[in-house]
């Protein structure tokens, strides 16, 4: 556990002030500089326009998709993580050279657990300046520890799930994982809003317009093939153009949101952070079926809590949940 408990945390959990004799177990969201909105295909079709034309957005936001760490205080020893991959912007390169939204789907074997001294400036910089979201969960030394056995056991596993960086599987059945479905897991082990992972899942659904391929695949990936999958490769403009909703749709894939995942965390705070906290306006719409959900469920884990406060009120804005 050395690489994720060495050298300190960032400022932005340092500012947390939680109590010396307490557990506790942390997520935090960098939300990307657009929201992700998978709720309908031209919608979905809009969002990925988004990321494509505003990079400087992204280079601020210190992420593209969205980023969720996990980070514990256990027996006074503290630390943090979350999983990586794609590191070297190979779905960015297939999805310029006429794969389409294949990438998005396609999983990559550079993944890795990210140690405490690698996280990026911009990510903390972000949750330090309170354009993200903190909530920290008082739990038991016995749940605490089971969280941080499971960061060892995903990084040490046989089958070397941490290397399988993807949407689409499963950390739960040591697959494989992304940065919000392994950071989840890895909170629910010690029962930090256990339902979370299941509520923010999302059904997509693919049309043939979205998708592209070429004769050879990328070394490292292991790409995603719908069933009547393209054969040829296809513009990137022309994904762009094209309406997302037109045509038979020939594969559902299921992944995270992290809209919905944010909308769990800022409703956690309700009751103790400002009504007019600005990360309200930026959460998708509650009508939608999976943020409502994930709301709903948020809102129902701060309130379990008998103590709830805010910590560095003028920054980070973290939620700080406590049994007493």
């Amino acid at each position: 556990m050395a690489p994720f408990e060495e050298g300190g945390w960032p400022e932005y959990l340092r500012r947390l002030d939680l109590k010396p004799g307490k557990d506790y177990v942390i997520l935090a969201y960098v939300p990307p500089a657009n929201p992700i909105d998978l709720s309908s295909p031209e919608k979905a079709r809009g969002t990925l326009a988004r990321l494509v034309f505003d990079q400087l957005g992204a280079m601020e936001a210190g992420t593209t998709i969205g980023h969720l760490i996990v980070g514990w205080q256990c027996g006074g020893v503290r630390g943090m993580t979350s999983m990586t991959g794609e590191q070297d912007l190979q779905g960015q390169r297939m999805f310029l050279t006429g794969w389409g939204v294949t990438p998005i789907l396609s999983t990559f074997f550079d993944g890795d657990i990210v140690p405490l001294a690698e996280f990026p400036e911009a990510q903390n910089r972000a949750l330090t300046e309170g354009r993200g979201v903190v909530v920290a969960s008082e739990v038991s030394a016995a749940r605490c520890a089971a969280a941080r056995a499971e960061v060892a056991e995903f990084e040490t596993h046989p089958d070397a799930p941490h290397e399988n960086y993807s949407l689409v599987l499963r950390p739960d059945l040591y697959e494989g994982g992304g940065c919000l479905s392994f950071a989840m897991h890895v909170a629910a082990k010690a029962g930090v809003m256990p339902r979370l992972p299941a509520l923010v899942r999302r059904d997509v659904d693919l049309r043939a317009v979205q998708l592209g391929a070429r004769e050879v695949a990328p070394a490292q990936v292991d790409v995603y093939r719908a069933p009547g999958h393209p054969e040829a490769p296809v513009g990137w403009l022309e994904v762009l153009l094209r309406r997302w909703d037109e045509g038979p749709v020939i594969d559902t894939v299921t992944v995270p949101s992290g809209e919905a995942i944010m909308a769990a965390l800022v409703y956690a705070g309700v009751g103790v952070q400002a009504k007019t906290d600005p990360r309200y306006s930026r959460i998708l719409s509650r009508d939608d079926p999976v943020i409502g959900a994930a709301a709903t469920y948020g809102l129902q884990w701060g309130y379990s809590y008998p103590v709830r406060r805010i910590s560095d009120p003028g920054g980070v804005r973290a939620v700080v949940l406590e049994r007493s």
